[in-house]
């Protein structure tokens, strides 16, 4: 294996961890408030904008909901960043609120299901994505 190719796989390793933390951490949000936090718009670890996504910038806003109530709630220390973290490879955070949130699933007055993912795998080509419902 190349050491290009090895390096590769160590980021894809570190982004899985990394989503697998975010993971944990909204799953303890959920334990002790019962629903996932909300979405500005566009969370990513790139920013977070009304549109287009992904966003452009270097970091999650800490005006994000999911800033505010993983790292503000002290769920978490920080966000983490993708190891390259630009418009290709970046992490995102959506959540499903007040809304059918797809097969009939209704979250009714909070966020009760989300997805988390990196955008891509770079020895793949392909996202990582974790998704949660609880109700």
């Amino acid at each position: 294996m190349s050491l290009q190719r090895a390096r590769a796989h160590a980021r894809d390793a570190i982004r899985k961890h990394d989503i697998n933390q975010i993971e944990k951490a909204l799953l303890l949000y959920w334990s002790q408030y019962e629903q996932f936090p909300g979405e500005t718009y566009c969370d990513s670890s790139i920013g977070s904008c009304n549109n287009p996504c992904p966003c452009s910038g270097d970091n999650w806003s800490s005006n994000s909901q999911i800033w505010e109530k993983l790292v503000g709630g002290g769920f978490m220390g920080s966000l983490p960043k993708d190891p390259i973290n630009n418009t290709t490879y970046y992490y995102w955070y959506e959540p499903c609120c007040n809304q059918d949130c797809g097969g009939g699933r209704k979250c009714v007055n909070k966020c009760c299901e989300y997805y988390i993912g990196a955008s891509k795998l770079e020895t793949t080509g392909s996202g990582y994505t974790r998704w949660g419902r609880w109700e």
